[in-house]
């Protein structure tokens, strides 16, 4: 926000200085600078926030495979050979605290669901996803915005009971979302 405003003064500044650079130095400055890869890769990672990350917020927590529990959680596309969605951001629209598999849960992580109202959704393991950094049959805990809280390796119900205990999760999960754990 600080740097959006900060811009928007410089760019709706008065004066003949701020016009000047306005309208001269910027369109003869900026083409030329994104000409250069990386800053274009650092503008449209900042422009499109995907950069945002959560990383030491208290709820946050863990690592598996390359996603760190205040990442943003990875999109991946499914390559067809499954009944699947087509990606994994399309249970993301219910705005829930939810689950997710990408492989086989292991035992435990059925059952902790039980007297809960949390979403899970299990996608079967596609060479794609360790690309995007997934563990495969890790357990991810998606905060509501996308984001993951937490990221469990050993996929332990035990770490996820802990965890959703301690926070008193999930707040405002709706029923009926569920794709089977």
């Amino acid at each position: 926000m600080a740097t959006t405003d900060q811009v928007f003064k410089i760019v709706t500044s008065d004066g003949p200085v701020a016009r000047f650079v306005r309208l001269q130095v910027v369109p003869c400055l900026l083409p030329a600078l994104f000409q250069l890869n990386s800053l274009r890769r650092f503008m449209f990672r900042t422009i499109s926030q995907t950069a945002v990350n959560y990383c030491g917020c208290s709820l946050s927590e863990g690592i598996a495979g390359r996603v760190r529990g205040g990442d943003r959680l990875p999109w991946i596309e499914f390559d067809g050979t499954t009944d699947q969605r087509t990606d994994n951001f399309i249970p993301l629209t219910s705005l829930d605290w939810q689950v997710h598999v990408y492989g086989e849960p292991r035992p435990g992580i059925p059952e902790l669901r039980q007297g809960r109202v949390l979403p899970s959704h299990v996608f079967p393991w596609q060479p794609g996803m360790r690309r995007a950094g997934l563990s495969r049959n890790a357990v991810y805990l998606i905060r509501p915005d996308g984001h993951v809280a937490l990221a469990d390796p050993d996929a332990s119900a035990s770490r996820l009971q802990a965890y959703l205990d301690a926070r008193g999760l999930p707040l405002g999960a709706r029923q009926g979302n569920e794709r089977g754990l």
